[in-house]
C-alpha cells in the first residue's frame, strides 16, 4: 500500500493539487455526539474561568486539531476528567434534569459533591499535569524559532501559572455559581459527571480576550499556524542532525529518526490506522538485523507525502468516489493511477458507498464511470486502478485484507460482463407494497423487478440464513466481502462462483419458499416484515452464477430443473385460484407446489409424482370449470384454461428428457435452475390459451 500511496501522492501533485499534509502529532479530536459534546473553557489575564461553552460547529470542530506527542495527553485539546463519581440512581436523577422531567435542584447537587465522591484521584491529577505543562513545554520545543507571539503561545504562559489544585478550585467555585444560580445548567453538568464511558468530557482552553493576538487558540487559521510552524520546526531539527549519505525505499536522501510511520484516522470504526507497523518486538523485524524504520526506510517528506495522499483520499466529499465503507469495521479505497479532472465513482460502482449522491442501481452507476474513462483525453487516459481495503481487526491492529491493480479496459469489461451475469435470468417480478402504502385498501401493491448487485453487496446476501416464515434466522459469515471483487475482476472465478453458490442456496432457501407462498397466493410481499433489497438482488445473484457456469437462460429455461419449478409454481397458482373460487378465497397456509419444495431438491422424480396425485382433484376442477364463460373479476374462467395449458406444456417436455433424471439428486447448478424456476414469471405466450388478452393481463398481474 505504500508504494501505491507514494505514487497517489506523486499523481496527486502532478495536476496541482496539494492535499493538507498534517504534522504527524496534530490529530483528530475524539468523535462529537450529544452523548460526548466538545467544550471551550475562556481563561483571563488574571487566571480566572470567563466563560464554558458548547462547540457545535461541526465544520470549525472538524478542522481542529490537538498536539497529541503520546496516547491520552494532548494539549490545547484534551479529556479532563469529571469533578465527581456518582452512582447509578444519582445518575438517573441527572438525566430527569437534562430531560425537562423534573426541576433542577441546586441543593441536592450540592450534596452530592463530596470529598468521598472526587473523582480527581492521582491518576487524574498525573494526567492534568501533563495536559497543562508537560505537552505544552514539549510543543514549545517542536516548534522550535517560530514561536511567536499568538493566542497559542499567550495560552500557554497562563496555564503555565496555575497548576491542578488551582484549576479544581477555580472550576468548582465557575460551576456551583452559575448552578445556583440556575445558569447553563446543561452544560455544566456535563463537568460534574459525564454520560461517556470514560467518565470525562472533551475540552479546549482559549482566551477571554483574543483580539491582541488575531485568533482565538479554537480557530482554523490558528490551527493551520501550528501545523506550519511544527513542519517547519522538524525541518529545522533535521537539517541541523544531518543526512546519512543513504537513499530511502524511493531513491530520496534518508536521515534515520526512529519514529513510527505516520497514523491516519479513517472513517466508521475502523479509526486510527497506522500505514506501517514497525514494532521491534515482533520477530521477524530481525531476520535481517534491519528493526523499526530502518527495515523500510522512508524519509520525514515521503512519509508526509503517502498520509497526505490517504487523507486526501479519504475525504468526506470523495466518499463513492475514492472511499466507502465495506462495513462498520471494514473500509475500501478505488482510485485511478491519473487523476482525472473530474472524479470517478470508482467506490461506488464496486458496492462500498452510502453516498446519496451516487446512483442506487449498478447499471448508472457503471454508465457513468464507462465514460468517465472513456472520455478522457490522451494526456490523461487512466491506465490502472489501484484497489484495497483495511479491516479494523481489534483495538489496536488493522490489515488489509484486499489489494489488486487492474487495467482501467478490463474493469470497464468486466463491469459489463457483470451485468450481464445478473441479467441471465427470465422475467421475474415481485408484487410488493411499498412503506407507503403497506396494504392500504384504496392502493394496491406495484411489481417490481430485480436489481443488480454491486460486487460488495453479494456477501450480505449469501451470509443471510431465512427461515421459512420470512423472517432472518442469522448470518453465517463464511463468504467475504471481497470475494465479490474477486468475482467481478479475476480471470478464472469458475470455483469460486461453484464455492458462493454452495453457501448461497441452503441459506436463501427458506426465503424462496416465503416468496413463492406470498406471491403464489396473490398476496404482496409487506415491506415492512421484509425489505426489498433482501430479495431484489437474489435472482440476479443466481443468473451471474449460472453465467459463470456457461448456462445460459435460453438453455436452461428449457431443461427439467427449470421446469420443476415452473411447474411447482403453476400448482401454487391453480390451488390458489381453486380457493379462491370454491372456498371463497380462504387459502391455505401453505400451497401444494410450495409444501414440496424441499423434497424437489432431494428426489424430483417421486416428487413429480406426489405433485401428480396431489394436483388430480384441482385439474379436473379446472377442466370443467374452464368452460363456464365466468367473466367476475379474479375468477374469471379463462385462467383455468390458462393454468392447464401450462401444465401440458410442462408434461409434453417431461415426456422427452425426464428419463435422464430418474432417481437422480439435483446439483446446486440444478437447484439453483430450479429455484429460478419457481420465482420466475410464465411464458408470455402459451398453447390452448383462449384469450390472448386475458392471458397477458393474468400473466401481468400474477393471478
Amino acid at each position: 500500500m505504500i508504494n501505491e500511496l507514494y505514487k497517489l501522492a506523486e499523481a496527486i501533485s502532478s495536476v496541482g493539487i496539494i492535499p493538507h499534509e498534517w504534522y504527524r502529532q496534530l490529530k483528530e479530536l475524539r468523535k462529537v455526539s450529544p452523548k460526548s459534546p466538545f467544550f471551550k473553557l475562556f481563561i483571563t489575564k488574571n487566571l480566572s474561568l470567563y466563560s464554558i461553552e458548547e462547540i457545535t460547529d461541526s465544520e470549525l470542530i472538524s478542522k481542529l486539531r490537538k498536539y497529541e506527542p503520546s496516547l491520552g495527553f494532548s494539549f490545547p485539546v484534551f479529556n479532563m476528567p469529571c469533578l465527581f463519581s456518582f452512582t447509578k440512581e444519582q445518575e438517573r436523577q441527572k438525566d430527569d434534569w437534562l430531560s425537562g422531567k423534573k426541576l433542577f435542584d441546586f441543593a441536592v447537587i450540592k450534596s452530592w459533591c463530596t470529598k468521598e465522591a472526587d473523582n480527581w484521584d492521582n491518576n487524574a491529577i498525573t494526567k492534568l499535569e501533563k495536559c497543562l505543562h508537560v505537552v505544552p513545554e514539549q510543543l514549545k520545543q517542536a516548534i522550535g524559532n517560530e514561536l511567536d507571539n499568538n493566542s497559542i503561545t499567550e495560552l500557554i504562559k497562563l496555564l503555565g501559572k496555575i497548576n491542578v489544585e488551582d484549576l479544581r478550585k477555580i472550576l468548582e467555585k465557575y460551576i456551583f455559581e452559575k448552578l445556583e444560580k440556575q445558569d447553563d445548567v446543561k452544560t455544566l453538568l456535563h463537568f460534574l459527571f459525564s454520560s461517556t464511558q470514560a467518565n470525562d468530557v472533551q475540552v479546549v482552553f482559549d482566551l477571554a480576550d483574543y483580539k491582541p493576538f488575531g485568533k482565538p487558540v479554537a480557530n482554523e487559521k490558528t490551527v493551520e499556524w501550528l501545523n506550519s510552524a511544527l513542519n517547519k520546526g522538524e525541518q529545522a531539527t533535521l537539517m541541523r542532525s544531518g543526512e546519512s549519505g543513504s537513499n530511502d525505499a524511493f531513491g530520496c536522501r534518508y536521515l534515520e529518526i526512529n519514529e513510527p510511520m505516520p497514523v491516519v484516522k479513517l472513517a466508521g470504526k475502523v479509526g486510527e490506522v497506522k500505514l506501517r507497523s514497525m514494532f521491534h518486538e515482533h520477530p521477524c523485524q530481525f531476520r535481517y538485523r534491519l528493526i523499526d524504520d530502518v527495515s523500510y526506510p522512508i524519509n520525514k517528506v515521503n512519509r508526509g507525502k503517502i498520509k497526505a495522499a490517504l487523507e486526501w483520499l479519504k475525504e468526506p466529499d470523495r466518499e463513492g468516489k475514492t472511499w466507502g465503507m465495506v462495513d462498520s469495521d471494514e473500509i475500501l479505497f478505488a482510485y485511478p493511477s491519473v487523476i482525472p479532472p473530474r472524479p470517478i465513482k470508482l467506490a461506488a460502482l464496486l458496492g462500498a458507498s452510502n453516498s446519496v449522491e451516487a446512483p442506487a442501481k449498478f447499471e448508472s452507476i457503471a454508465e457513468d464511470v464507462t465514460q468517465s474513462l472513456k472520455g478522457l483525453s490522451s494526456d490523461n487516459e487512466v491506465t490502472n486502478v489501484q484497489i484495497f481495503a483495511i479491516r479494523k481487526m481489534d483495538k489496536a491492529r488493522s490489515k488489509i485484507v484486499y489489494f489488486r491493480n487492474h487495467n482501467t479496459e478490463w474493469l470497464i469489461r468486466s463491469a459489463k460482463t457483470w451485468r450481464k451475469g445478473c441479467t441471465n435470468i427470465p422475467s421475474v417480478s415481485f408484487r410488493a407494497w411499498s412503506r407507503k402504502n403497506d396494504g392500504d385498501a384504496h392502493e394496491k401493491p406495484e411489481n417490481i423487478t430485480p436489481e443488480i448487485p454491486k460486487p460488495v453487496q453479494i456477501a450480505r446476501i449469501i451470509n443471510t440464513v431465512w427461515k421459512m416464515d420470512g423472517s432472518v434466522g442469522g448470518e453465517i459469515k463464511k463468504a467475504k466481502f471481497y470475494q465479490g471483487l474477486e468475482l467481478l475482476l479475476e480471470h478464472n472465478k469458475y470455483e469460486l462462483a461453484l464455492y458462493l453458490q454452495s453457501i448461497l442456496l441452503p441459506n436463501v432457501h427458506g426465503l424462496i419458499v416465503y416468496l413463492g407462498n406470498i406471491l403464489h397466493s396473490g398476496k404482496g410481499i409487506q415491506e415492512k416484515w421484509i425489505r426489498s433489497d433482501n430479495y431484489l438482488f437474489l435472482p440476479s445473484l443466481i443468473g451471474l452464477f449460472l453465467s459463470i457456469q456457461k448456462r445460459i437462460k435460453e438453455d436452461y429455461m428449457e431443461d427439467i430443473p427449470y421446469l420443476i419449478g415452473q411447474i411447482l409454481k403453476v400448482s401454487d397458482e391453480l390451488h390458489a385460484f381453486y380457493c379462491k373460487v370454491v372456498r371463497d378465497d380462504s387459502v391455505p397456509p401453505q400451497l401444494v407446489g410450495n409444501s414440496l419444495m424441499a423434497s424437489a431438491l432431494e428426489m424430483p422424480e417421486r416428487t413429480l409424482a406426489q405433485l401428480g396425485q396431489r394436483m388430480l382433484p384441482y385439474l379436473a376442477w379446472a377442466k370443467q370449470y374452464r368452460t363456464k364463460k365466468i367473466e367476475e373479476k379474479g375468477k374469471e374462467s379463462w385462467r383455468a384454461a390458462w393454468y392447464l395449458g401450462l401444465y401440458e406444456r410442462n408434461a409434453s417436455i417431461f415426456r422427452d428428457k425426464f428419463a435422464e433424471f430418474k432417481n437422480v439428486q439435483l446439483s446446486d447448478r440444478e437447484k439453483a435452475e430450479l429455484f429460478i424456476g419457481y420465482l420466475a414469471d410464465f411464458p408470455k405466450k402459451e398453447v390452448n390459451q383462449p384469450n390472448h388478452e386475458n392471458m397477458e393481463e393474468g400473466n401481468e398481474h400474477g393471478n
